[in-house]
């Protein structure tokens, strides 16, 4: 029973950070043009377009996993075998880390910091402040689907399914 619960939170959980990543991709959409001009002529800045996109990328795919194996082991955990349910907590766990690790290295410079740490003071770069904070939520997010994956993976092995 607990380990049902466990995973309907990392439902609600997912949902919020699907809902989080959702917003900040939108944001740094409305630059997308202006990043791929500068991207033409300058190297640095297309490393910069294409980690953007890539780290946003895995963000929302994790979350997404998260949400649909949390609504699998939800709804038929028990009628899957014995490996699917003894491995898919402990393998969603590595890849939503992966994934955050992913992130935090290029939105938070890997330091641990928050990612609105780059917030830039400029006028019409409210949108990109505004997918900074989402990122960080999103961050935030992908550290508790982590948690709760290795938690489940515990309770797998003790309460079983």
């Amino acid at each position: 029973m607990l380990l049902k619960f466990v995973h309907v939170a990392q439902l609600v959980i997912a949902a919020y950070g699907a809902l989080q990543s959702q917003v900040a991709i939108t944001k740094l959409l409305s630059y997308e043009e202006t990043s791929k001009k500068l991207a033409k002529v300058s190297d640095t800045a297309a490393q910069q377009l294409h980690k953007t996109r890539t780290t946003q990328a895995s963000g929302a795919i994790s979350i997404l996993a998260s949400f649909v194996a949390s609504v699998l082991l939800v709804s038929g955990g028990a009628s899957y075998g014995f490996l699917v349910r003894t491995f898919a907590s402990p393998v969603m766990a590595a890849a939503v880390w992966a994934a955050r690790t992913h992130l935090q290295d290029f939105w938070a410079g890997g330091s641990g910091k928050d990612a609105t740490a780059g917030k830039v003071p400029l006028p019409k770069m409210g949108d990109y402040n505004e997918a900074l904070e989402r990122t960080q939520r999103m961050l935030e997010v992908l550290g508790w689907l982590t948690m709760s994956w290795a938690a489940s993976a515990v309770l797998a092995l003790v309460e079983g399914y």
